[in-house]
């Protein structure tokens, strides 16, 4: 029996456009056995069917559609898209980089595969199963993966899963060396959405002629990428064991007379002596504050608070990269945390966001989930 979900009367304008997402509030009944491991069929309030998606009844979205028509997508179609994403990043030329080693496969709805992420790291993977029907496909993943990954294959599931402080992924980026903490540390490793961003900010420190202030530094990837460009860099994150493994970076690249890094939380005083600037290039990335529309205010206030103490660490024609990692704070917002904050010198002159290995389909806004812009004082 095929699983049937039924939208409300008021559900609004359903299809491609609208997104692959299925919220609760939209649902009017579900039908049939809640089977993860089976598609359920979308149907309109006149019981016209929409599409066909992956189910998850009790979630506050029951449904992520794969597939727009009246018809199934035909057998093997999970597959058949997983084989695709990887022959993506093979085109991309991402395989082939000696010097850059570790980047998304797989990116979830971007690939037609919703709440699968597979993140390569050198030899090994990281696969993330995000939602109870991909987690029902894991043996059909693993199948497919691990005859091509020479390494390990670390899981990610929804539930809870204890960290060995032994498990290391090494990869290179841009032909430097980095380790980070094997998940469920943080996501799925070392942030690779940031990869292309953190080779332009060493750029423009270069460019800036100024050292660079990295907020929110995880294992160190802007801070050793303008250590290797010539420039002073310094790092601040609250985490303990990220700092360690950010010394670990910089000292294996040989930076470490380049380098340093500060303990403390990003959003207090910033009063460490390190910390007083001036910088060519202040990178602003905080952790995700908005996880819902109703945060979005608090968190842009949050970020207007902390951009203030930094502008006056800026240098003259120097740069700041304001990045947001929650789809709820837009560019705008970004603009507006950082007009309340006092900036009236600086001009948005980059609007950026991940990779080409990061994938978003048109009409999912919530995939479109990293903004960074970057700003740059005016020099007089």
């Amino acid at each position: 029996m095929t699983t049937r979900v039924a939208l409300r009367r008021d559900a609004g304008r359903i299809g491609p456009e609208s997104g692959p997402w299925i919220r609760q509030r939209q649902v009017a009944k579900i039908w049939g056995p809640p089977d993860p491991a089976s598609l359920a069929q979308l149907v309109d309030h006149r019981d016209v069917v929409l599409g066909w998606g992956l189910l998850a009844p009790d979630a506050d979205i029951p449904l992520r559609v794969v597939h727009w028509g009246a018809a199934p997508p035909a057998e093997g179609w999970f597959e058949r898209r997983l084989t695709a994403a990887l022959a993506a990043r093979a085109e991309l030329g991402l395989a082939a980089d000696p010097g850059t080693t570790a980047y998304r496969e797989v990116n979830s709805e971007g690939d037609g595969l919703p709440g699968l992420v597979v993140d390569r790291y050198g030899d090994d993977r990281v696969v993330q199963l995000g939602t109870p029907a991909i987690a029902a496909r894991r043996a059909a993943v693993l199948e497919l993966l691990g005859p091509r990954t020479p390494g390990r294959v670390f899981v990610i599931a929804d539930e809870a899963a204890p960290e060995d402080p032994a498990a290391i992924l090494e990869f290179q980026e841009h032909g430097l060396w980095f380790s980070c903490p094997a998940p469920p540390a943080q996501k799925t490793g070392a942030y690779l959405d940031q990869r292309d961003n953190r080779r332009l900010a060493a750029q423009l420190a270069v460019r800036a002629a100024g050292p660079l202030l990295d907020l929110g530094c995880h294992v160190g990837g802007f801070v050793v990428h303008a250590a290797a460009a010539g420039v002073t860099a310094v790092g601040l994150d609250q985490s303990a064991r990220a700092l360690e493994f950010a010394r670990r970076n910089a000292d294996r690249n040989d930076l470490t007379s380049r380098t340093s890094f500060v303990q403390a939380d990003m959003f207090g005083a910033l009063d460490h002596p390190a910390l007083a600037g001036p910088f060519g290039v202040i990178v602003f990335d905080p952790p995700r504050i908005a996880t819902g529309s109703q945060g979005r205010e608090r968190a842009v206030a949050a970020m207007a608070r902390s951009l203030g103490r930094l502008l006056p660490r800026l240098q003259p024609g120097g740069f700041l990269l304001a990045c947001s990692c929650s789809h709820h704070v837009s560019r705008p917002d970004l603009d507006a945390a950082l007009l309340a904050a006092g900036a009236r010198d600086l001009a948005r002159v980059h609007a950026l966001g991940p990779g080409p290995d990061h994938p978003v389909w048109p009409g999912h806004a919530e995939g479109e989930y990293l903004r960074v812009n970057v700003y740059q004082r005016r020099a007089v």
